[in-house]
């Protein structure tokens, strides 16, 4: 009997864990993850991105985009092409001819890819986040808003259907020109007083980016009942993901998507 009830209780603590997360979306940090030992292909990768697609459970991928010297997307997270490839400088300040040459330095030695592409008919149903890179840390200039959006809009991806593009911003100066461009913009924040000025400047923005440790849970409850979506990022330890998922938001950035759908489940 005593068995039993034990069985009974674990039973509903689980169904109760899978009704508290189950609306949270889980999307891959770069695709797989960034500075992941057990990841299979590096962040930002072709195969990366197709890889976390095919994950039963995850809802979608983040994905870091530089401009290049000929105008094009590329994906790619650092500054600098030196330290995980076998390039050197700025993505900014080389051709596509150029970047077409690169490749990580990894197992697989996958080459860098532009965005135009990436099979787009993978995405069907998925939420896709374009963290957009407004800064050259080689000549200390910011990238032309004009021609991102340019390159942007020659994919007509603004207005496709069958997934959710979100474009990433970290530069208040893009959030008005991507938003009357007819994007979908999410804003990285480090404070709940950031927000507060943003949202007051900006009440069109759809959502947030935060980082997992400057949020609290109230914090996170405060941006949603103003009505704004919450995507928490730097997660990566089961405690950090299990710390991000009790938060309640909208959806996980992640950098383990199996382990973190271990604790959603």
């Amino acid at each position: 009997m005593f068995g039993r009830i034990i069985l009974i209780v674990f039973l509903l603590a689980s169904c109760s864990k899978k009704k508290e997360f189950s609306l949270i979306e889980v999307i891959g940090h770069g695709a797989t993850g960034l500075k992941i030992l057990n990841s299979v292909y590096h962040d930002n990768s072709k195969e990366a991105v197709e890889f976390a697609i095919s994950i039963e459970g995850c809802d979608g991928v983040e994905m870091d985009l530089q401009l290049s010297k000929d105008g094009t997307l590329w994906l790619f997270h650092d500054a600098l092409l030196d330290e995980e490839t076998n390039g050197s400088g700025c993505i900014n300040d080389l051709t596509d001819n150029e970047l077409a040459l690169i490749e990580y330095s990894t197992m697989h030695k996958e080459k860098l890819v532009q965005l135009k592409d990436l099979d787009f008919s993978l995405f069907q149903g998925k939420e896709i986040f374009l963290d957009l890179r407004h800064y050259n840390a080689c000549s200390a200039l910011f990238v032309d808003i004009d021609k991102v959006i340019l390159e942007l809009n020659s994919l007509g991806i603004q207005s496709e259907k069958e997934f959710n593009i979100h474009c990433v911003l970290a530069y208040d100066q893009w959030v008005l020109p991507f938003i009357t461009a007819g994007y979908l913009v999410d804003f990285s924040i480090y404070s709940l007083n950031e927000f507060d000025t943003y949202n007051n400047l900006f009440p069109s923005i759809s959502g947030y980016i935060v980082r997992n440790s400057d949020f609290d849970k109230n914090e996170i409850d405060k941006i949603k009942f103003s009505g704004k979506d919450v995507f928490i990022f730097d997660i990566r330890s089961p405690k950090g993901i299990r710390s991000a998922l009790n938060k309640n938001p909208d959806a996980v950035i992640t950098d383990d998507i199996r382990a973190t759908l271990i604790e959603k489940y």
